[in-house]
């Protein structure tokens, strides 16, 4: 009997590790992988009726397929700039699972899932990652960074060498070490393989399709996949395509958000950084993650947008302290188009699903040289995943948690109104401090966590808004103050480095002090709707008042005040889990999948 050669890939892949050497040591046991996978994951289902590809003109179903390997090559940029490990994982998982290893077939499914090797751990009492191997972690860097640099060691580096901190704390840059230098790299060099494909298909693209608006936005996309040291191009590509896609067939984002990276700001909000940036008219900016999203337009739904849209301006004179900044919308700032489109493929930080996936999208960001010279936003609506919730959890979770008399209002188009406000919102308020200053990147860690919380409680005032001036009903108002509310109750106690989750359990501690919110340990949620929209505008006028003055110290003691966790909030984490919900998200992708063979 010839003996099981241990170098086969099969009996390489059933050990406790992967690659050469035990490279990658497993940091999830069988049986709680198998738990995850199987009882704790849920599908989003991307699958599109026939007919929404079937009403594409030839041309764009040709374009469309290179639009998506487009993606798929930015989804590689996103990997990379994550973790340096995430190439070299996925390569050996999927050669494991091929190989017929259930062990890997499952973790690959996770990592699928979060789009990386690490996620957060959906089901702990209090935040923390889920590793997939115990070797490997993200770094508040992530890759962007060299792994072992310290935030001290770059706040020492930049007052050291104050002519490279603009490289450095560069949005679109990755720094690298070269001896005792850090070298930035753009990232058209860093990824210029996958970069200069990407910018081929949208060429391509732009060549197949006959909308002549999409044509001209995707050649100045390309443009700025390859030339990112000159801010012309990703000005031009954000300009064509807030101007451009307003009756296109299709969508496709290349979004630049820089949620993920936490050393920059944390970096840039040390006082002796700060000094520097200041003496030298530098603005810093965490590093962009690269995210894509590629759909087919659905023109339904566009009315009921639209309508939202007509009212911001008059919104605005609602917002406070508007003496104290020159308000968004004012020259020509309250441009927005819109669409609401079925998914096609999300990729890079979008297939990120790392603690919920959104439903709706702002962009560009307010560090963008296209809101900056006030060219106006594009906002994007995702349908499948507001229409793919589960009837049956819904229903439990109310029984479990909300007042009986108030189930009336829960309402999943409510929760698509509410984001319709809280997308808009973000066009609103100051877009620099008093004194100048980046809103965001001058409150730290604090900034892009207060900016969301400034839309999420500008939506509530602008429902009563549109109470006040006829657009809703009392009625209707309640179910998005209801559904709103509902949301916001938590599954388990946030980390500080959770932005979203920790600005949720601000906004309930804020409300139920102001009694807009009654919800006590033992008891049910209530919202009182009289009281509602003025919690929201007194939330909105503190931090409001905050970005004006970015000053960090003010934001912390906000943010420490009202997001601290309490026996209701606690009660409301064990009792949402008592009913065993499926926290974890698996995209399933058909089309992408299958016109990108």
């Amino acid at each position: 009997m010839t003996a099981p050669d241990k170098n086969s890939p099969k009996a390489q892949f059933n050990r406790a590790s992967l690659g050469e050497n035990g490279e990658f040591t497993y940091g999830i046991g069988r049986k709680r992988l198998d738990d995850i996978v199987n009882e704790k994951t849920r599908t989003l289902d991307f699958t599109l009726p026939d007919a929404a590809f079937d009403q594409l003109s030839p041309a764009n179903q040709k374009a469309l397929a290179h639009l998506v390997k487009a993606a798929n090559f930015l989804d590689i940029v996103f990997l990379k700039q994550d973790h340096p490990d995430n190439m070299r994982a996925r390569e050996l998982l999927e050669a494991a699972a091929k190989a017929g290893d259930k062990r890997a077939e499952q973790s690959l499914q996770l990592f699928n899932l979060h789009n990386g090797l690490e996620g957060s751990d959906m089901y702990s009492a209090k935040t923390k990652p889920l590793r997939l191997f115990k070797d490997k972690k993200l770094q508040p860097g992530k890759n962007f960074y060299p792994q072992d640099l310290t935030k001290k060691e770059l706040a020492d580096y930049i007052v050291a060498n104050p002519e490279q901190a603009s490289a450095l704390l560069s949005n679109n840059t990755v720094v690298r070490r070269d001896g005792n230098r850090l070298n930035a790299v753009p990232y058209s060099v860093a990824f210029r393989t996958e970069m200069e494909g990407a910018a081929r298909e949208l060429l391509a693209a732009a060549k197949e399709t006959d909308h002549k608006g999409l044509a001209e936005y995707l050649r100045w996309q390309a443009q700025a996949l390859v030339n990112d040291s000159d801010p012309e191009m990703a000005f031009k590509a954000d300009k064509a395509w807030i101007s451009n896609l307003e009756d296109s067939p299709l969508e496709f984002t290349v979004g630049r958000e820089n949620y993920e990276d936490r050393m920059s700001a944390e970096v840039a909000s040390d006082a002796r950084v700060q000094k520097v940036l200041a003496e030298n008219g530098i603005k810093a900016k965490a590093k962009d993650s690269i995210g894509t999203r590629v759909g087919i337009v659905n023109k339904d739904s566009y009315a009921e947008i639209a309508d939202y849209r007509k009212h911001l301006e008059a919104f605005a004179a609602e917002m406070p302290h508007t003496n104290q900044y020159k308000q968004q919308t004012e020259d020509g700032g309250s441009k927005m188009t819109f669409a609401d489109v079925d998914l096609v493929a999300i990729t890079g930080d979008y297939a990120a699903v790392r603690g919920g996936i959104t439903i709706a999208q702002n962009l560009p960001n307010s560090d963008k040289l296209a809101v900056e010279l006030k060219e106006g936003n594009r906002l994007v609506f995702h349908r499948q995943v507001r229409q793919g919730g589960d009837p049956v959890a819904e229903q439990k979770f109310l029984d479990a948690l909300i007042d009986p008399a108030q189930h009336k209002w829960h309402d999943n188009n409510a929760d698509f109104l509410f984001t319709v406000g809280h997308e808009l919102a973000h066009s609103l308020g100051p877009r620099a401090t008093k004194d100048g200053r980046d809103k965001s990147g001058s409150l730290g860690k604090f900034g892009s966590m207060l900016e969301e919380n400034k839309a999420d409680v500008a939506s509530i005032a602008m429902t009563d808004f549109f109470v006040r001036i006829g657009k809703f009903t009392e009625e209707q108002a309640n179910t998005i103050y209801l559904t709103w509310a509902a949301g916001e109750l938590p599954t388990k106690q946030p980390s500080e480095d959770e932005a979203h989750r920790s600005r949720s359990i601000m906004q309930m501690n804020y409300f139920r002090e102001k009694g807009a919110i009654e919800f006590e340990k033992g008891g049910k949620l209530k919202i009182v709707p009289e009281k509602m929209g003025e919690a929201g505008r007194q939330m909105l006028a503190e931090v409001v008042q905050l970005q004006l003055d970015g000053d960090v110290a003010k934001a912390e003691a906000f943010v420490k005040k009202y997001a601290s966790w309490n026996d209701a909030l606690q009660y409301a984490a064990d009792e949402k889990m008592k009913l065993k919900p499926k926290l974890y998200r698996l995209v399933n992708q058909p089309l992408r999948a299958k016109l990108s063979a």
